[in-house]
């Protein structure tokens, strides 16, 4: 029984190395592993040998199995609570997104943040996939800051062509030529 806690102890830290400094050790076990397992594998790893310690130690403690039997329901549920925290650490860790793109910005709203000169180039902001980015703007007329807009079309992978969401007035241009 013992040596089931030393391995459930051994598994709570490596459930908290890997919760504090998941990518090194992440990283060490892609070495180990054949394949490339993602985010999370340590915790679980961690997690599953915390399971199989305590849950053995549990079931030699509690009914006084024999400790093969007991081994062996440690294992089950070693591969149930590795599995599960293995894919709620992924889901959390979001490795199945993938990161935007410019060519998504077609029609995201925005706000000018530099004014856009007849010709020139201003400054737009705006969030798209939850992170907020500030872009190079031109506009076919010129528009002061604090104008909503949307993006028309992506220029460049830092510079957009933006309208407003609503028309100009010419009382709202003064100061930004």
């Amino acid at each position: 029984m013992t040596a089931f806690l030393v391995l459930g102890t051994i598994g709570l830290v490596v459930l908290l190395a890997g919760i504090l400094a998941g990518e090194v050790f992440d990283g060490a076990l892609d070495g180990l592993l054949p394949g490339d397992l993602g985010p999370g594998l340590s915790a679980a790893l961690g997690a599953a040998l915390a399971a199989f310690g305590f849950g053995a130690a549990l079931a030699v403690r509690s009914s006084e199995m024999p400790t093969g039997v007991a081994g062996g329901l440690g294992a089950v549920g070693a591969v149930a609570v590795g599995a599960a925290s293995y894919f709620a650490s992924r889901a959390l860790i979001g490795a199945e997104s993938s990161p935007a793109r410019s060519t998504d910005l077609f029609g995201v709203f925005g706000t000018v943040v530099s004014a856009i000169p007849a010709g020139g180039l201003g400054e737009v902001a705006i969030t798209y996939g939850g992170t907020r980015r500030k872009l190079a703007a031109r506009a076919d007329q010129p528009l002061p800051s604090r104008t909503p807009v949307y993006v028309l079309e992506v220029l460049s992978e830092t510079a957009v062509m933006v309208a407003p969401t609503a028309p100009v007035l010419p009382t709202n241009l003064e100061g930004t030529s």
